[in-house]
């Protein structure tokens, strides 16, 4: 018995040493074929972001500011982008830098011509644009039969469609010069859909695949593509959302918390410093990142490894959140329900 035991320990041993060894192995082929990483510096460059004048894009701009790099923002708003703009070149003199912020009043949504102009005149007078960031987006939110047919055409044509045409406007020169940088605003809806984003989720869904295909479009031109996962942040836009939020809704996202733009820009502005292709903030969206990864390119290993190590445990975590969510619907459905029936016997 005890040479049995013995055996089987051996065996056991042998196994689990060849086991280590060639997972050791896939780790060591994995780390050499990845796309090396370009880190960034930001000081003399010239980014252009949409939707700069408030939420994310002004704290991205503040950020980029801070760190020596010229902005232009683009907005409807037009005395926002005043104001922001000010504050941004009185924020560039106080912290010592060169950079230099300029607006331009632009609704993304108009015509490629439109766009492309706009853009053409930013670089006249600011200089080539080395870092884009495609920011500009809303949410409006609903339960499917509920939203007007509208929605889901605006939020498609914002949300997504407005970032090829700036994308289309600058990345033939950043080919054509082997640099640039192209960054995407996306979303958590962008990797996970729930109850109530039936057309924000399909418009940052598309604008996850329009980045994740142009990325390995331009790596062989050298030019970097990155994408940002925000979860819930305090932004002014978010106010406006949560005045219409359906109950579901605030019930589904409180499980992720409440993130200040200040910190989602900062978290952003580190990796595309450090060359990471996607940012995710805060447990959740690291973990709905790492189950979305598994057809996206990936050039940071410890990202890789963390995936491969985790990708079942937050496979299994997610359907238990899913589980939640659903007997989140079916409760407000149910309350839904006894209160129409409240009011009908009132009525009659």
């Amino acid at each position: 018995m005890s040479f049995t035991i013995s055996g089987l320990l051996t065996v056991f041993g042998i196994f689990g040493l060849t086991a280590t060894v060639i997972f050791a192995v896939l780790l060591l082929a994995i780390y050499r074929i990845l796309p090396s990483r370009n880190p960034l510096h930001f000081k003399g460059k010239h980014a252009f972001i949409t939707g700069g004048s408030k939420g994310i894009g002004k704290q991205l701009a503040l950020g980029l500011v801070r760190r020596g790099c010229s902005v232009s923002i683009a907005a409807r708003d037009k005395d926002l982008l005043i104001s922001t703009c000010a504050e941004l070149n009185t924020f560039a003199k106080s912290a010592g830098t060169e950079a230099i912020a300029r607006w331009y009043q632009l609704d993304v949504t108009e015509s490629f011509e439109k766009v492309e102009s706009v853009i053409l005149n930013a670089e006249k007078e600011g200089g080539p644009i080395d870092i884009l960031i495609n920011n500009a987006g809303t949410c409006v939110q609903g339960a499917f039969d509920e939203l007007p047919s509208q929605a889901f055409g605006d939020q498609l044509l914002l949300n997504c469609l407005s970032a090829v045409k700036t994308t289309r406007a600058v990345v033939n020169r950043m080919k054509r010069e082997r640099r640039g940088h192209l960054g995407f605003v996306c979303s958590a809806a962008g990797q996970f859909a729930m109850f109530g984003y039936s057309a924000y989720s399909m418009s940052k869904f598309a604008l996850r695949g329009f980045a994740e295909s142009l990325r390995m479009e331009l790596l062989p031109y050298n030019v970097d593509v990155s994408i940002l996962f925000p979860p819930n942040t305090s932004t002014d836009g978010y106010q406006v959302e949560l005045q219409t939020m359906p109950e579901e809704v605030k019930e589904i996202g409180g499980a992720a918390g409440l993130f200040t733009p200040q910190h989602v820009a900062e978290c952003y502005l580190n990796d595309i410093a450090a060359g990471n292709i996607a940012t995710s903030i805060g447990l959740e969206s690291h973990m709905l990142t790492a189950l979305a990864s598994c057809t996206s390119m990936e050039n940071k290993f410890a990202a890789v490894l963390f995936q491969v190590l985790f990708l079942g445990v937050f496979r299994c975590a997610i359907l238990f959140y899913i589980c939640y969510f659903n007997r989140i619907v079916n409760k407000c459905r149910i309350k839904r329900e006894l209160a129409n029936r409240s009011c009908a016997k009132c009525e009659s």
